[in-house]
């Protein structure tokens, strides 16, 4: 059993997330009783693309990468996952398979749900639906910008609204802008972007040139989010 100090820390963290947003103490107390806490060393798989949605986690600390194969066995990586998101709301709730892989790319600890405690949870109190549901807007309206964002564009602008997406998932504040650091990668932008490693750093050795990026070792920092942001067509909120 974990220490209660343990586990008061990880509620604490948990209830500033989207599935908890605005819920009274005892729906609270409710929502989190049947939830596990599951520690999650890097690499760890959470669930497999195709697998039956038994379920439903939302990352407390660490970072989740959500991959996709398609037709053709091509991986692409869909989105970086961290504190407060929810992962396989959709197939949890709708009862169909994962459509994407959820691996840690660092060591994490995320709450784990049982999809039928969760549902019947979930059919009892509308507060806790309502959650639920706008998650799914939220989801789909980042998938919807996703496909915007990589049909009629130039290289540049698919960059620029990518490496924006994974600052928004992935980045942190720092002296100098907005840094991505390891274990998110140049190949985790470029299947954002739906182009080739070589031609995403090709674009951001132009950038750094001119002063939007700077390119380190294990580090990527936006220096310029204004410009980018205008290379991209003026999408860069964050979901």
């Amino acid at each position: 059993m974990k220490p209660l100090i343990e586990q008061e820390a990880v509620r604490a963290t948990a209830i500033q997330g989207a599935l908890f947003s605005g819920l009274s103490e005892d729906l609270t107390c409710q929502l989190f009783a049947i939830a596990t806490v599951r520690q999650a060393r890097m690499d760890t798989v959470l669930f497999h693309q195709g697998d039956a949605p038994s379920h439903l986690l939302q990352v407390v600390s660490g970072l989740v990468r959500m991959t996709q194969i398609n037709a053709e066995g091509a991986q692409t990586t869909l989105r970086l996952m961290r504190s407060g998101d929810v992962l396989g709301c959709v197939a949890a709730i709708q009862q169909f398979p994962y459509p994407a892989t959820a691996t840690a790319v660092e060591d994490s600890v995320v709450l784990s749900w049982r999809a039928p405690q969760f549902l019947g949870l979930l059919k009892q109190h509308q507060a806790i639906m309502d959650n639920a549901l706008a998650i799914i807007g939220t989801r789909t309206r980042d998938m919807v910008q996703r496909v915007g964002d990589m049909a009629g564009r130039n290289v540049e602008r698919r960059v620029a609204a990518a490496l924006l997406r994974l600052v928004d998932q992935a980045g942190t504040e720092s002296e100098e802008g907005i840094a991505i650091q390891f274990p998110v990668t140049r190949d985790d932008l470029a299947e954002m972007a739906g182009l080739t490693y070589f031609t995403v750093s090709r674009t951001l050795s132009v950038w750094q040139k001119q002063g939007l990026v700077s390119s380190g070792r294990q580090r990527l920092t936006v220096l310029d989010r204004t410009k980018l942001t205008a290379i991209a067509g003026g999408r860069s909120r964050r979901e």
